[in-house]
């Protein structure tokens, strides 16, 4: 059964079964209300006859008074305490084949007569003879039953009548609600059909849940869209990037395939490019396969961390390997932050070894901490970047020209890492170039992420 159906099925069924509680209990309620009253008007009739037939007060027989007390479909009778009726008077003669009961207290009660219900009403009398007696009144039921029938009759044809609107209710309800699903269900299959990506058309002012629905589609294909095209950039950046390396790697291999054996100089040329060239497609490997790690949404490891002992490592390190002065200045004596340590090491790490590549001059990196959280600056007094160029030096292979050459060794993949790093630490970092003059990349990790 589709969900169509089964939006009608129960929301009729639901709908009729409430009905049928309403109705069962609204002809239960009228039938006790209507019986309760015919065995009050009875039980009063009773007394009013047994006031009439006091032996002070009886100036007629017995049997013609009681005659005019008669209801139209009933009887009236006197019962002794042997149960033995000593006056019986009736219209209907199956009336008379009751057999009597004597009740020594007013009571009433209900019982039925060839399926028609009948009420009794008891009274104690004094009889003409001092003894103690019993009158009784029968009345028939049938009209009252009837139109119980006829209740029943009308709350049955109304609880059939509820089911056409029910399920016409039911079927717009389920036309309304899939309506958004199905054109949800055909988009999806045209563009699993045409490989292309499509937003759902929302008609409408409602902002019910499936509106919601319908927009969470179109933001998760405006992600997919932005991820598919930055996939497809990304590979055609890598290609084009490794594409030099392999041809220059191509080509000196081909010259020592040729004349390397026969002329040295061309051997320690080529077998020195190749060097280079491999280093620097390594280093690409590298900062591959970091950019993709951060693309998946790699897990960041939180924890208590100084950045002051954290930079003092990375200047350490770098140091060691570069030779060259590297100036830590901070006025704090620990720089706490929430971070993830080995990120915030490869950031620091990228941030001065850009500035190394770009600087002859000594670097400096700074570091503290405000209200709004810790920071850290790196400093250098190189070739400067362009103003124009400073919006694209954190896209993936982006260089500028004049300051971002392949005879630096760079990639234009590290930037792009350290931006990445940042926005993983809900931090943001910001650049200051001056052309000719320095570039200073300041880093900020803001306060929600202290500790």
């Amino acid at each position: 059964m589709n969900l169509k159906h089964k939006i009608q099925l129960f929301s009729t069924v639901g709908l009729l079964f409430i009905v049928l509680i309403i109705n069962t209990s609204i002809y239960f309620l009228f039938n006790r209300m209507i019986t309760n009253e015919e065995l009050d008007r009875i039980a009063m009739r009773t007394q009013s006859i047994a006031e009439a037939m006091k032996p002070s007060e009886l100036a007629i027989p017995a049997a013609e008074l009681l005659r005019a007390y008669l209801p139209s479909s009933g009887m009236i009778r006197v019962i002794k305490e042997d149960k033995r009726s000593i006056v019986t008077v009736t219209k209907e003669p199956e009336f008379a084949g009751i057999a009597p009961a004597y009740k020594s207290a007013q009571t009433t009660e209900l019982s039925k007569l060839k399926g028609t219900l009948i009420a009794k009403s008891y009274f104690p009398i004094i009889w003409s003879d001092g003894s103690i007696a019993a009158l009784e009144v029968t009345e028939s039921l049938a009209s009252a039953q009837q139109n119980m029938k006829l209740l029943l009759a009308v709350l049955i044809a109304a609880s059939l009548v509820v089911l056409i609107p029910s399920f016409i209710a039911g079927k717009m309800l389920s036309n309304v609600i899939l309506r958004p699903i199905h054109s949800l269900n055909a988009t999806m299959s045209e563009i699993r059909r045409n490989g292309v990506f499509k937003k759902l058309e929302l008609t409408g002012s409602a902002n019910d849940e499936l509106v919601q629905l319908g927009n969470t589609f179109n933001s998760m294909i405006d992600i997919l869209k932005n991820n598919f095209e930055k996939q497809q950039q990304f590979v055609s950046d890598a290609s084009h990037e490794l594409k030099t390396p392999l041809t220059v790697i191509e080509s000196y291999a081909r010259m020592l395939k040729r004349w390397g054996m026969n002329k040295p100089e061309v051997l320690e040329e080529s077998v020195e490019a190749i060097y280079s060239e491999s280093v620097r497609m390594k280093e690409m490997a590298n900062q591959l396969l970091s950019l993709a790690r951060h693309d998946m949404e790699q897990a960041v490891e939180l924890s208590q961390a100084d950045l002051l002992q954290l930079g003092e490592d990375v200047v350490r390190l770098i140091q060691a390997v570069h030779d060259r002065p590297i100036t830590l200045h901070s006025e704090e004596r620990e720089v706490g932050a929430f971070v993830d340590e080995q990120m915030m090491k490869q950031l620091m790490f990228i941030l001065l070894d850009n500035a190394l590549k770009y600087s002859t001059s000594p670097i400096e990196l700074h570091m503290g901490c405000d209200d709004a959280g810790a920071f850290f600056s790196v400093n250098d007094r190189g070739i400067g970047i362009p103003q124009e160029d400073i919006p694209h030096i954190f896209d993936r292979f982006y260089r500028v020209d004049k300051a971002r050459s392949r005879e630096t060794g760079g990639t234009g993949l590290g930037l792009s890492i350290a931006k990445q790093i940042v926005d993983a630490h809900a931090g943001t970092i910001d650049v200051n170039s001056i052309e000719g003059a320095g570039t200073s990349f300041m880093v900020r990790i803001p306060v929600k992420t202290l500790r």
